[in-house]
């Protein structure tokens, strides 16, 4: 029972007779908000009670829409424990990007937070657009894609049912296309010719599209499956390429056995601790004894790499940096943090002949940086220059000399370290700063530097923490631009740390995801055009995101982008709960459809997976498409100084278009040896041409590795010996072939309807009856209104005047009921086939015959 719908209306957070409520937890109970007039609702807020209260929502369902008993789901969600409001983003868009306007609003309570208890809700706020030029285009507009989804869902039936002048005349009338051109093409093939060759010819050209020479191995197409390719889910293959060292892997096999640690080294003397220091992320395990950037852990390993025995390639470490140069397919890596110490060694690795290269052993020696962890590197392809910028310094290396923030290059064709600009924040570029962001625009060699804290120089900015906002480097120039300061009212993100900044070099866009500022953790992604200065926010804080969410927030995480496909991969690395969990899951961005979607998700080590890791490094090489893997915290407190040196690559595989031009063969080829094989069964002569068309057209589209296909296209042969019967149709009774109405059809119809109503009231009467004289103790539901039942206008003896043509000419009327059934099989084919195509361009799933309730 629904009390008290006003007080929802009103704030009163101390006063506890302030709410709506019900009496029980019944799974029915809801309430109906009635705006005064539509309106666009973009978000809703719930108040709370002073305090946490057992009846408070804890998962609940919205509905939304003009007419309340039409609504749709416009928001699940739950509400937290405590005394808080909480804001929420509703769906107001339709999937094809309309406006979608709001009269009702249900809010449908599904769970509280006290076990089998009623439900309250306290305060309501809607918040959205109601202008009236806007809710007038909106309405009107919406109106309109009903209209046109109606006559669609018209245009359907009439064709499916042959009804060809009403089809063709509401065609003309309404001037609505019921699909495209290729998609009638097929159609008239297919399901009213039965013209399969022709029909494998049109899916060649659909999958093939203006491109003739097709790559069908690679997925690289511009035909009609393109769409449908795109949403085909990823399949993640790891490949490990270079294992972790001996060390080190003896450490993780000790530590996956539970076996008790080696002796500890002796004890380190630690300078005193600041707490209020700030630390990385990248660098540090947060909250196991770290101080001030050295590793606090009587008892643990010193597990630095020994530079003699690491000559062949990298050793054990974190926070450092990795990029990938995709015009020779050589991964350089440099600096990072070992568990003890900075490092400052530059490598090399060939991917074609997986070798590693030391470049550099100490790049302090060599006229370059010195040892660091926490900082940014790029490569410029065109002028092959490594940038690198930015390090952590604990409390006791913030000397003067060592504060300033120097920008140094490596040119690869030389072979040496070049010192770019000594002090930025002096040539008007960043302060030093670290787990900042940094990428570049190759085609106009500017580097973009964005967010990162601002390394302290004093107590006050120890206390109040100083962000980075977004600078331009040009190298052509050699000058610094600030493009978004620190602090700021603009509708552009606000400058953080551990988020995620990269270019897409199509597009000429910044996408900059996530981060964490101050103590807030975001969940937001912006965009900004480096060529007109201009940004925009695809998912703005505070948003509460729509299923399926994004990657949750969290520490050091990871990001690539493909360019080709405009999709942005997510890696995460250690959770920020309290308990620092340290898992990996992959998520995908579709910068084209807004959506993320989940590949992979590891919270332990699995055979053929790398193990679980933070401040690892993850390039991309959008070349080749693949992913790799360097390095990394494991995350082990036991042994909080371990770090791992294994190398992985990791290939996201979506099925091939050969695939899936494959399977739309091999469904076209199986359904026209199933009609051969029906029609052997009416002529016996035919059964040596559906057995030839089995043993070879069938046999060479089939995928014999297969054991599932295999076994199909061994019953498939049962077919033509069981008389065209399907192998998967089961005994009893089938439900015929839809099929137009005629006037024989319409009569039959008419005489079992009256015959229904002469026979069937008489039991429902009797019980009926025993009910209200109290021989049932059930009591008889309500009746719904019903339309008394007469006779048919049509006499019966006209009925004899006019039989059915079906008793007329019984071989016809059973002629006619086996076209029927071999066409109902096509149209069955030809909706299994539109699962490849845009949905815009096929008919519409919904069907006339399935609103119709008796």
């Amino acid at each position: 029972m629904n009390r008290f719908n006003q007080n929802i209306m009103t704030n009163a957070p101390t006063d506890q007779l302030s709410r709506w409520f019900t009496d029980s937890d019944a799974p029915s109970q809801y309430i109906m908000l009635k705006l005064h007039s539509p309106a666009i609702v973009e978000t809703i807020t719930f108040g709370k009670y002073i305090k946490a209260h057992v009846s408070d929502l804890k998962k609940f369902q919205i509905l939304g829409g003009t007419e309340d008993k039409n609504l749709s789901i416009i928001l699940t969600g739950g509400l937290k424990n405590d005394n808080s409001s909480e804001t929420f983003h509703l769906r107001h868009r339709t999937a094809e990007g309309l406006y979608l306007p709001i009269t009702y609003l249900k809010i449908i309570p599904l769970q509280s937070w006290g076990p089998a208890y009623n439900y309250t809700i306290w305060y309501v706020e809607l918040h959205g657009k109601n202008n009236e030029e806007l809710m007038q285009t909106t309405l009107e507009t919406i109106s309109l894609r009903k209209e046109e989804e109606a006559v669609r869902i018209l245009l359907k039936h009439l064709r499916r049912r042959r009804y060809k002048d009403a089809f063709e005349a509401l065609s003309r009338e309404s001037g609505v296309r019921l699909e495209g051109q290729i998609q009638a093409r097929l159609w008239n093939t297919l399901v009213e010719n039965a013209d399969y060759d022709s029909a494998e010819r049109i899916m060649d050209e659909a999958v093939g599209g203006k491109n003739k020479l097709v790559n069908l191995s690679n997925g690289i197409s511009d035909g009609e499956l393109e769409w449908y390719m795109s949403w085909q889910p990823y399949t993640p293959r790891w490949r490990q390429i270079s294992t972790c060292s001996a060390h080190v892997e003896e450490r993780l096999c000790r530590l996956h056995a539970d076996l008790t640690p080696p002796p500890p080294p002796a004890p380190i003397t630690l300078p005193p601790a600041n707490t209020a220091d700030v630390t990385c992320a990248d660098r540090d395990w947060i909250d196991t004894g770290t101080i001030n950037g050295s590793e606090s852990c009587e008892g643990c390993e010193t597990l630095a790499c020994d530079q003699g025995a690491c000559a062949c390639k990298p050793g054990p470490r974190g926070g450092h940096q990795l990029v990938v140069d995709s015009t020779t397919g050589t991964l350089y890596l440099f600096g990072g943090w070992n568990g003890t110490e900075d490092l400052d060694d530059l490598w090399s690795f060939n991917i074609s002949i997986a070798r590693w290269t030391l470049l550099c052993r100490h790049s302090v020696t060599a006229g370059g940086p010195s040892p660091r962890s926490c900082h940014k590197m790029v490569y410029d392809p065109t002028d092959r220059k490594l940038y690198t910028l930015g390090r952590y310094l604990d409390h006791t290396q913030r000397t003067p000399e060592n504060m300033k923030s120097d920008l140094y290059a490596w040119d690869v064709t030389a072979g040496e370290w070049q010192l770019v600009c000594a002090d930025t924040a002096a040539a008007g570029g960043p302060r030093l700063v670290f787990d900042h962001q940094m990428c570049i625009d190759p085609d106009t060699h500017t580097i973009y530097v964005f967010g990162g804290r601002v390394l302290p120089t004093n107590n006050d900015e120890v206390i109040c923490p100083q962000y980075s906002g977004l600078y331009a480097y040009y190298a052509r120039t050699d000058t610094w631009q600030l493009l978004l300061p620190d602090q700021h009212q603009q509708n552009a993100p606000q400058p953080r740390v551990g988020h995620s900044m990269l270019f897409h070099p199509v597009q000429r866009r910044l996408y900059i995801f996530a981060g964490q500022r101050n103590k807030e953790h975001l969940l937001d992604l912006w965009w900004w055009d480096v060529d007109a200065g201009v940004c925009g926010a695809l998912a703005a804080a505070p948003a509460t995101p729509c299923p399926p969410p994004p990657p949750a927030a969290g520490f050091t995480q990871r990001a690539t982008l493909d360019p080709d496909t405009d999709e942005m991969f997510v890696l995460s690395g250690m959770s920020k709960e309290k308990d620092k969990r340290v898992y990996n899951a992959l998520w995908v961005f579709s910068l084209r459809r807004r959506t993320w979607s989940c590949v992979y998700r590891s919270e332990r080590a699995a055979v053929g997976e790398p193990r679980p890791r933070f401040a690892h490094q993850l390039v991309y090489d959008p070349v080749t498409k693949v992913h790799y893997l360097f390095g990394g915290n494991p995350g082990s407190q036991s042994s909080p100084r371990l770090r791992l040196d294994d190398l992985w690559a990791l290939v996201l595989a979506r099925p091939a278009l050969a695939t899936i031009a494959g399977r739309a063969r091999a469904a076209l080829r199986e359904a026209h040896y199933r009609e051969l094989a029906a029609m052997a069964a009416r002529d016996p002569s035919l059964a040596p041409q559906a057995l030839h068309y089995l043993r070879h057209r069938v046999h060479e589209v089939l995928d014999h590795s297969d054991p599932k296909q295999v076994e199909r296209f061994q019953k498939l042969a049962t077919v033509l010996f069981a008389g065209g019967e399907d192998i998967d149709t089961g005994v009893g009774a089938r439900e015929p072939a839809a099929r137009a109405l005629s006037p024989t059809a319409a009569r039959r119809l008419a005489r079992r309807r009256a015959r229904a109503a002469s026979t069937g009231p008489q039991a429902e009467l009797s019980r009926s009856l025993a009910a209200v004289l109290g021989a049932d103790d059930i009591v008889p539901e309500l009746l719904q209104p019903f339309e008394e039942t007469t006779e048919p206008e049509l006499e019966p003896a006209a009925w004899d005047r006019d039989p059915p043509r079906d008793h007329e000419v019984p071989d016809r009327a059973h002629e006619r009921d086996y076209e029927w059934e071999m066409r109902a099989t096509r149209l069955r084919l030809y909706d299994q086939l539109c699962q490849y195509f845009r949905p815009s361009t096929v008919p519409p799933r919904a069907d006339v015959s399935q609103l119709v309730t008796l």
